[in-house]
């Protein structure tokens, strides 16, 4: 099942924009479901203003991660069954949400129940499913790092979203081959059954680019976005897609014309881009009952929106006024680097926290571990909820 990307860009004129939107709604969207409804988010990416943690933020925690086995930098981390999930590339480390290590493995190799990296990987009950982009496999363990089951795929693939329904999504990208034209894949009850996106040569010649996130699961959906487009799709149970929501720019989206051009390669494409001040996103996607968290990029310069149904308004963020943990710390939203399922985690590189605790007054609940943390230990995570909906 293919479908063509959606574009929710500026165009001048009335008729224009309702033209299009009538395209939208008549050729793209109504083919996957009946019941449209698109959300418009605004992003206003030439703001400037700072945002405070605690404006948007509630149920602050911290925890130390036990040094019992010492992790790389952190590349994506997973919070099921009141366990933390963190993998750095060549191993998984599950601890408990006091930071105690319950166990690790690293299973790299070339055998057939071993992977040479970790690419991406989802928590299923009781076992954890790795994605080995390299090998263009997946390997499933136990809890204790025993093989369950072992997939060659047969093609690239660089994410793979938490399950829902009995299935999950493959993502492909934009790599294109004999047995690859599609960027989405849908495993349901083990057997693939959906696809989605089918690939643009054209693109695919100049845009095989592999992102830090493209699914996030919220309820039972999957919602996916890309690098360079601006429209996030929401993925069922059933398997039913549609676009749900449509970031407006402010004049500052890329065309859908500038991908038809010809590139010689990435390094054109970024170049022709940053020289039209196009903005570009989305990345690290989050909704929650009342708000919806994503980051933009405009001139180089990373932008964090909030999108609040409550108030149906957005606000676009350069710089976070951390008033929670570190009172009087100001950071770009560039290092506001957060994983989200359940809950907001921010790892903190414990030489960061031990620079800061001498600079800015540490919150008095956070304290005693901030104090005892040293240079060589494993990260401090910074863990935060959306305030709800009902206040």
């Amino acid at each position: 099942m293919g479908t063509t990307i959606v574009y929710c860009s500026y165009f001048k004129g009335k008729y224009l924009l309702l033209f299009w939107w009538l395209l939208i709604i008549l050729y793209d969207c109504q083919q996957q479901s009946p019941h449209l409804s698109i959300t418009k988010i605004e992003a206003d990416v030439i703001s400037n203003a700072e945002m405070n943690l605690s404006d948007y933020f509630e149920n602050f925690r911290m925890i130390k991660l036990s040094s019992d086995s010492v992790m790389g930098e952190i590349r994506r981390i997973r919070y099921e069954n009141n366990r933390i999930y963190i993998s750095d590339g060549k191993s998984i480390f599950i601890f408990n949400d006091s930071g105690e290590l319950f166990y690790s493995f690293n299973k790299t190799g070339k055998g057939p129940d071993e992977y040479s990296g970790i690419t991406d990987f989802m928590v299923n009950g009781d076992s954890i499913t790795i994605l080995n982009s390299s090998l263009q496999k997946i390997v499933t363990y136990n809890h204790i790092g025993e093989s369950i089951l072992s997939r060659n795929l047969g093609y690239f693939s660089t994410a793979i979203s938490p399950p829902i329904n009995n299935s999950y999504l493959i993502y492909c990208g934009n790599n294109y081959g004999d047995n690859q034209n599609h960027k989405l894949r849908r495993v349901h009850n083990g057997q693939e059954d959906s696809l989605y996106f089918t690939i643009d040569k054209n693109q695919a010649s100049y845009m095989n680019i592999i992102w830090l996130h493209y699914l996030y699961r919220y309820q039972e959906s999957v919602y996916f976005f890309e690098a360079f487009k601006d429209t996030i799709f929401q993925i069922d149970g059933n398997g039913t897609l549609k676009a749900a929501f449509c970031v407006d720019y402010n004049g500052k989206n890329i065309p859908a014309s500038f991908f038809d051009k010809k590139y010689t390669d990435i390094r054109h494409f970024l170049e022709t881009l940053f020289n039209n001040s196009y903005t570009y996103g989305v990345y690290n996607f989050s909704i929650y009952d009342r708000f919806i968290m994503f980051g933009s990029i405009y001139k180089r310069n990373r932008k964090l929106t909030i999108f609040d149904h409550k108030y149906t308004v957005s606000r676009t963020y350069a710089t976070i006024n951390e008033d929670v943990y570190f009172k009087g710390l100001t950071i770009p939203v560039s290092e506001f680097n957060y994983h989200a399922e359940k809950h907001l985690i921010v790892p903190l590189d414990a030489f960061d926290v031990v620079v800061w605790k001498d600079m800015y007054p540490v919150a008095e609940q956070f304290k005693e571990m901030v104090y005892a943390t040293k240079d060589e230990d494993n990260p401090i995570l910074l863990i935060f909820d959306f305030k709800k909906k009902s206040e």
